[in-house]
């Protein structure tokens, strides 16, 4: 074969291999159906489709996770104060094991307590409205993010002319009142626990029913902000104690405390998510 002809022959075979060529890729920008599609670009080029996005995660209630453990203000009365520092020593424990910059702080110093961190905000014999009076001063002082409140035995063992409704909105003005005063902190609203049946005046009720409406209200209260996406949830501590868990029929003993720590160590574990 001469130069001439083979000349001929090899363009001829470039041409068709072109032709094959281009029929391929139009091929494979067909739009088939197993996703492997090519979008055409605005100057009729063929350009390979990025991978559709992934949906934006759904915000947890109250419009974020919990970041961390640090400054945590165990807030109430004598319960709070506890027996040998109370629930604060295994929810303290417990934390520690989320590694997760567990801290407290209060203006309070409890020198019983067992674990090393003894700062808390528990005053015995205080109510909802003693606690109102003066927690403004207590959060500015020690900056919170976390807020433990168990308050209302006072208000409903001894001696009431309230009902459970009226109480209960004290509770709730008091959580407003935290709130503004610390509008990132997460407040954890814990239920009182059951008191042992007696009739107190001057309502002439009987404080262990009474108990149980006020819990009922805090914590319709404390629900509906956790729906409303405010930092607030409830924690049930009525719920895993009985009378024979108080020494007195009003204050839970020291192995009561840690039914308490467990609880409140769940509500917390939970708005830490996965992490």
């Amino acid at each position: 074969m001469n130069n001439l002809k083979k000349s001929l022959v090899y363009r001829a075979f470039q041409t068709i291999a072109g032709s094959v060529l281009l029929c391929v890729l139009a091929a494979c920008g067909g739009g088939g159906s197993d996703g492997g599609s090519i979008s055409g670009s605005g100057d009729g080029s063929n350009q390979t489709a990025l991978p559709a996005p992934a949906p934006a995660p759904t915000p947890a209630p109250g419009g974020t996770q919990l970041q961390g453990c640090a400054g945590i203000m165990p807030l109430g009365d004598s319960i709070t104060l506890g027996v040998n520092g109370g629930y604060r020593n295994n929810l303290y424990a417990g934390l520690q094991q989320n590694n997760c910059g567990v801290g407290y702080v209060g203006t309070q110093i409890d020198v019983n307590t067992r674990v090393a961190d003894k700062y808390h905000e528990g005053h015995p014999g205080w109510t909802i409205g003693d606690i109102a009076g003066s927690v403004n001063t207590w959060l500015a002082s020690t900056q919170p993010g976390i807020v433990l409140l168990m308050i209302g035995t006072n208000d409903t063992a001894w001696w009431s002319a309230a009902n459970a409704e009226q109480i209960g909105a004290r509770h709730d003005a008091l959580i407003d009142q935290v709130r503004t005063a610390r509008p990132t902190a997460w407040i954890f609203v814990a239920s009182i626990a059951p008191q042992a049946s007696a009739i107190i005046q001057p309502n002439n009720i009987d404080r262990a029913v009474l108990t149980q409406q006020f819990n009922a209200v805090i914590r319709s209260n404390a629900d509906a902000r956790a729906a409303a996406g405010q930092r607030v949830r409830f924690v049930d501590v009525n719920s895993v104690l009985t009378t024979a868990d108080l020494y007195d029929g009003i204050h839970p003993t020291e192995a009561a405390h840690a039914k308490i720590a467990q609880k409140f160590l769940d509500a917390i574990r939970a708005a830490l998510g996965p992490a």
